[in-house]
């Protein structure tokens, strides 16, 4: 018994706290799916935009912010799979990584000027 009300406090708990994320879908004119993430803090900052294609994948440019929004990546998918050239933004460097096929084919890391 004494567990069984353990467990009730736990998921009210879980429930009571749980916050939905905020997200805009709409539909592009080539059959893609644009979705909007927005921060769960606060439903007014972007926190990660891309496309769905028709087969609810992941496909074209995908793009995350910080809270200040600033890009932290920029990431390419080819029908639900990683495929192209990401971006990782860091302070002080940007590391490019590149795919084929969710395989890893090239690792750059470059400095980032500051003028």
């Amino acid at each position: 018994m004494k567990n069984l009300l353990n467990l009730i406090l736990l998921l009210f708990c879980v429930t009571a706290f749980a916050q939905e994320q905020k997200v805009d879908y709409k539909k592009t004119e080539n059959n893609l799916v644009k979705a909007t993430y927005y921060f769960t803090d606060n439903a007014s900052i972007v926190e990660r935009e891309g496309y769905f294609n028709k087969e609810g994948k992941l496909h074209g440019i995908w793009t995350n912010y910080d809270v200040n929004g600033n890009k932290t990546t920029i990431a390419s998918y080819k029908n639900g799979t990683k495929d192209g050239v990401w971006t990782y933004i860091k302070k002080d460097k940007i590391n490019l990584v590149t795919y084929n096929n969710n395989k890893i084919i090239k690792v750059e890391e470059k400095a980032l000027a500051i003028n």
